[in-house]
């Protein structure tokens, strides 16, 4: 019997941890979370405005990824796709709210690589800067 209870024990974290995805595939969902939260949404308005926000964020993600090379075009063209879904936005959380979207979504952004750059430090140990950074030219 002892035995048993450990094996579903262990079947159990297995199949917990497996059912989960991969840290990538959460940022998209944790940010949706974020933005509703802070933006105090009902209950209607998150249930209106996930899908949208999801296909948001698959197409910025698509725009960062083409225009990796060329930052003002990726600029250029994240701007039109704010404006193209600004129009999806508004009868969800209404005109005045939608900027604040995309205030949070930076936010967000800001929030994430500031802990990429606090988890690199902590690698590194106390004290440790890394290398020098190369001279500059003028």
């Amino acid at each position: 019997m002892k035995h048993l209870i450990t094996f579903i024990y262990f079947l159990t974290i297995v199949l917990v941890a497996d059912a989960q995805p991969p840290m990538g595939e959460r940022i998209p969902e944790k940010m949706n979370l974020f933005i509703q939260k802070k933006m105090r949404m009902t209950g209607g308005e998150r249930e209106a405005f996930g899908p949208v926000f999801a296909r948001y964020q698959k197409e910025w993600r698509e725009t960062m990824r083409k225009n990796r090379e060329d930052r003002l075009l990726a600029r250029q063209q994240l701007i039109e796709l704010q404006i193209k879904y600004r129009k999806e936005f508004s009868p969800i959380v209404g005109a005045k709210r939608v900027i604040q979207i995309y205030d949070l979504q930076e936010d967000f952004i800001r929030i994430l690589r500031d802990v990429q750059e606090e988890r690199v430090r902590d690698r590194r140990g106390p004290g440790k800067m890394g290398p020098p950074p190369p001279p500059r030219e003028f």
